[in-house]
């Protein structure tokens, strides 16, 4: 399914427009699974899309723009990670993909974890790539200091997304995305990991300058139906840079935990 163009959509999440790019399942499995990917920080679903092609087919593969980014509608004010949890779980609901998967990049993962903890029955199985943050960086100083050497390792394809997506975001004008910062680093991941009871594999990948080994390893360890797996190379953002090893690493994960047996 490389290269399918997706179609789009428009639906209420929390009370706010929503903006999604959708890829059917094949018509063999129009009642398909759902996987909803989650973009990370002050991003739209823009770069996930190479994931995106990938996986569809076999399952119906949704990109959602968060409230605030992208094409999301705009709140008055930035919403918290359990705010912007909220607004996606109630954008589930309205798309029928409820039950299904996520997959969640970076800063996404803090706001798929949010509502896998809280809401179990919205999602059937997980997945957390580069998953942000660890407590030891949990500040300003080290945040920062690690996107300047995560920036070197990407393509100029997704540098291009990136500008025009914080563009776009804005960064003082409201909600901005320095408020979302702050948020980011007030949302300890680390004490919703033992609360999620589905499914959940971790991917982290070596050429990741910003997730380090051992805080993947301990993320896995926290959730109690986890597994933690490498990609020999994959980058940050490998959800964009790296999407042939997302791919295969998940498909297997997705089958096993959306199709009873593991049958399509």
């Amino acid at each position: 399914m490389t290269g399918t163009a997706p179609g789009h959509l428009w639906l209420s999440g929390g009370g706010r427009r929503m903006f999604a790019r959708v890829w059917p399942s094949s018509p063999a499995s129009p009642r398909a699974p759902a996987v909803v990917l989650v973009p990370g920080f002050a991003m739209s679903g823009r770069y996930l899309v190479p994931t995106a092609e990938r996986l569809a087919g076999p399952f119906r593969v949704y990109a959602p723009d968060l409230p605030g980014f992208g094409r999301g509608g705009r709140p008055r004010r930035a919403l918290p990670v359990p705010g912007l949890a909220d607004c996606l779980r109630d954008w589930l609901r309205a798309a029928d993909a409820e039950g299904g998967a996520l997959l969640a990049n970076s800063f996404g993962c803090q706001i798929a974890a949010d509502l896998a903890a809280r809401h179990p029955d919205a999602v059937r199985a997980l997945v957390l790539t580069s998953p942000t943050v660890a407590p030891g960086m949990r500040s300003a100083t080290r945040l920062l200091a690690g996107w300047v050497r995560e920036t070197r390792t990407q393509t100029w394809a997704l540098r291009r997304i990136q500008a025009g997506d914080h563009l776009r975001a804005g960064l003082l004008r409201p909600p901005g995305t320095f408020r979302t910062f702050r948020y980011l680093l007030a949302d300890a991941i680390e004490d919703k990991l033992p609360r999620i009871t589905v499914p959940t594999l971790v991917l982290r990948g070596t050429a990741d300058p910003f997730v380090s080994r051992a805080w993947a390893s301990r993320a896995a360890g926290l959730v109690p139906r986890a597994r933690m797996a490498e990609l020999d190379g994959a980058r940050h953002a490998m959800v964009h840079e790296d999407p042939d090893q997302v791919a295969e690493a998940v498909r297997p994960f997705l089958r096993d935990h959306l199709y009873r047996g593991g049958e399509e």
